[in-house]
């Protein structure tokens, strides 16, 4: 609604029920026009807050100042380059320890782009480039000074004493006069203490000027160089009341994300793990956000929240339209207009210009305003992962590093066990099973993995809602070692008259543990798996049996993934070390070739 339609509904909804001709509703509009006119007030606020999404961020400057009743525009500018203009929100309250009887209302957001006076040709342009040619002037004239202090140093250094006298007009030598040698030599000195005094003074003078003129042409050139767009946004205001005003104002802006980090980090003693959870924060918006209340989200604010609709699709015989009539009306504006007009003016309210009304007044004003912004509402729909920082941050436009800023952090039930795949490595590594018992939603990300001091590495962290699981590996134990070997293989034949071929293997596991306590140890191996049924394959003997879990039994199990659920005692080491031995079994016909049967 622009500021005309704003005012004609201003009048329409105070006319009252009394059918009123279009030119009296001309002349009542000029007249609140004159009694309620459109006032701007300009404040470009404060960085209040900051919602960062991936991609994004939703920034809200506060505006807080004094308004008079009546019909308002705040222009709020200098909006960052990245601002997306649809995405323009806006509250006002009254604000806090004023309380008028009808609170002020907002009646839209605009938003508006104008061409930006040029930073070179403006006051303060000028003002700058007359600066850095002034330092550059400066400059100049210390060169000049320094170039006769040279000279000057040269012509001291010649003036000295010989160390015999002077020959006479007739060749003789003279004596030399101490005293006068000793007054020369303390000049000469003290000249060259003057000199080096000065010199310094000219470098540290120097530096300076360099420093400032850097500074100068770095700002001449960024502000010459400067979008040349002014970006502003317009709220539109109904203030039935004087009184202060508090004005929220929401805008998107690009080039701002960012994404989870942690650090897990476990006690020496295997006692506690406390998990880190961080953000990695990035901004290039062209603003500085400084001191702003931070909520990280993971929303996506520009996709729609809902699939689009699939339109039906109608075929039908195609009938020409009637041809046009002439002299008759385009549309149906000039019949339906009075209609609406009238519909419009229904609302029981005092006419204009009543008797006894006086025009008009400030009770009549307070209510048009009011009904002016009845129909005004926000908003606010959608679902996802959010979190408020519970501290003010600092974090300029910067597009050449991240800042870590922290979540939170919460210690899991944690449960340690040991995994060992021999069959791929004999290093046995130390397995953390945790619970996510904190109220946060972990991020899918990557972890820095610490266990005491020592940093052990990075891995990837998954997706965990509260009260999850999730597991986390701090790396190898070097006190423990899983050793695989084939004990036997051998080929032969089987069945009644010798029609089949059966391949056997033997094998053999060795955990030594030198950990000085009892471990629980998740040991994994594998075995051959048929994709024929010309081919059989069994495992006749394992000792001690398979792991009962569940979730490896109505999974991996039917892979040919062997598991061990072991619990190794301390004296389990050199002879003593826990075994684990198992046969597999190949048969097929002697017709039957397969593909190539590993250790």
């Amino acid at each position: 609604m622009n500021i005309h339609s704003m005012q004609s509904f201003f009048l329409v909804a105070s006319l009252g029920a009394a059918a009123v001709s279009p030119l009296a509703a001309a002349q009542a509009s000029v007249a609140l026009d004159a009694d309620i006119p459109m006032q701007t007030a300009s404040d470009d606020g404060i960085i209040q807050a900051v919602t960062l999404y991936p991609g994004r961020a939703a920034v809200t400057r506060g505006v807080g100042r004094d308004f008079k009743q009546g019909l308002w525009t705040l222009r709020i500018s200098n909006l960052p380059a990245s601002v997306q203009g649809t995405s323009l929100q806006a509250k006002v309250n009254a604000a806090a320890g004023t309380n008028p009887k009808v609170g002020p209302k907002l009646l839209g957001v605009e938003y508006a782009e104008t061409p930006r006076l040029d930073f070179v040709s403006s006051p303060e342009g000028l003002a700058l480039a007359e600066k850095v040619k002034d330092i550059k002037r400066r400059i100049e004239y210390l060169k000049q000074d320094r170039v006769l202090l040279e000279h000057h140093d040269k012509l001291v250094d010649q003036i000295g004493i010989r160390a015999t006298a002077g020959a006479g007009p007739e060749g003789a030598t003279q004596p030399i006069d101490l005293e006068a040698a000793a007054r020369q030599l303390e000049a000469v000195r003290a000249e060259k203490q003057r000199i080096l005094a000065t010199a310094r003074e000219q470098n540290e003078l120097r530096e300076k000027l360099d420093r400032e003129l850097a500074v100068a042409e770095q700002q001449l050139a960024e502000r010459g160089g400067a979008d040349r767009t002014e970006r502003t946004a317009l709220v539109l205001m109904a203030i039935p009341e004087s009184c202060a005003v508090d004005v929220e104002l929401t805008y998107l802006v690009g080039n701002a994300t960012w994404e989870p980090a942690y650090a897990v980090r476990a006690a020496g003693d295997r006692g506690t793990v406390t998990v880190e959870y961080d953000a990695l924060v990035a901004q290039r918006t062209g603003e500085d956000w400084k001191d702003v209340k931070l909520s990280l989200s993971t929303a996506q604010p520009t996709r729609a929240s809902s699939p689009p609709d699939v339109e039906p699709w109608f075929v039908d015989v195609f009938v020409p339209p009637p041809p046009m009539t002439p002299g008759a009306p385009g549309g149906m504006v000039g019949s339906a207009a009075p209609m609406m007009m009238a519909d419009a003016m229904s609302t029981g309210a005092p006419a204009a210009g009543e008797p006894g009304t006086g025009g008009f007044n400030e009770n009549m004003a307070r209510k048009a305003l009011e009904e002016l912004s009845a129909s005004a509402a926000v908003q606010e729909t959608g679902t996802a992962v959010a979190f408020e920082i519970p501290r003010t941050v600092t974090l300029p436009s910067d597009s050449s590093k991240k800042q870590r800023t922290r979540i939170g952090s919460f210690e899991p039930e944690t449960k340690f066990t040991f995994v060992a795949a021999p069959i791929i490595s004999e290093s046995v590594f130390l397995r953390g099973d945790m619970t996510n018992g904190s109220a946060f939603q972990l991020l899918p990300g990557t972890a820095q993995v610490f266990m005491g001091g020592d940093f052990i590495g990075e891995s990837a962290m998954p997706s965990v809602a509260p009260k999850d699981e999730f597991r986390i590996f701090f790396g190898p134990d070097r006190a423990l070692r899983a050793k695989r070997e084939v004990l036997s293989r051998s080929t032969g034949s089987s069945g009644l008259f010798g029609g089949s071929t059966v391949t056997t293997w033997n094998d053999r596991i060795t955990l030594d543990n030198g950990t000085g306590r009892d471990v629980a140890v998740e040991l994994y191996d594998r075995r051959p798996v048929s994709l024929n049924e010309k081919i059989e394959v069994k495992v006749p003997s394992i000792a001690p049996a398979l792991s009962t879990d569940k979730r490896f039994t109505d999974g991996r199990a039917a892979q040919g993934i062997l598991r061990w659920d072991l619990a190794v005692p301390a004296a389990a080491r050199g002879p003593k070390a826990a075994l684990v031995n198992w046969t597999v079994e190949v048969s097929r016909a002697n017709d039957v070739r397969t593909t190539p049967l590993p250790d």
